[in-house]
């Protein structure tokens, strides 16, 4: 049973991973798409504001540099398209995990191999993960309370209707 237990955990923290680095890097890459905009939008007011008055261009320069001011000074707002690409080879990485762990799963629960082999291909496929959680603890610089709970619920809604079949419908 604690085989069970331990591989059904390992699901769900696999199944979380997946889910943070996802929201993440999409909400990230929103940031960085409104400092983007905001930086064209803003100099092409300058450029053009010119012929509407001598002042607009400085204005418009003064804007960009404290952007790129604010953007050096708080780097957790926008954050390099390296790093989240970096964060993509690892949901890459988690969701071949999850596959291999299911593969297992299915396998021990069908007693297709038995506890020893199941625990033994489980520790195999853990040697794997063993570095990249700190490279996510790395490279996910914030994560609410409020965030981490969503992202909870949302394993848990997946888990619960793959294994258990649970689901909102009514039945009659």
């Amino acid at each position: 049973m604690i085989s069970r237990n331990r591989i059904w955990e390992e699901l769900k923290q696999a199944k979380a991973n997946i889910i943070c680095i996802e929201k993440y890097t999409d909400r990230r890459r929103g940031y960085n798409r409104y400092y983007n905009a905001f930086i064209a939008i803003t100099a092409s007011a300058g450029a053009l504001g010119s012929l509407i008055n001598e002042y607009v261009p400085l204005a418009s320069s003064m804007a960009i540099g404290f952007g790129s001011i604010v953007k050096s000074v708080f780097p957790n707002f926008i954050q390099g398209e390296s790093e989240l690409s970096s964060l993509d080879v690892l949901a890459d990485f988690y969701n071949k995990y999850m596959n291999e762990l299911e593969s297992i799963w299915y396998r021990f629960d069908k007693d297709i191999i038995t506890e020893k082999e199941a625990m033994e291909e489980f520790f195999q496929l853990k040697e794997t993960e063993c570095d990249k959680q700190s490279q996510m603890n790395r490279l996910i610089r914030n994560i609410s309370k409020r965030f981490q709970k969503e992202i909870d619920e949302i394993a848990e809604k997946y888990i619960n209707a793959v294994y258990f079949e649970k689901t909102n419908e009514k039945t009659e």
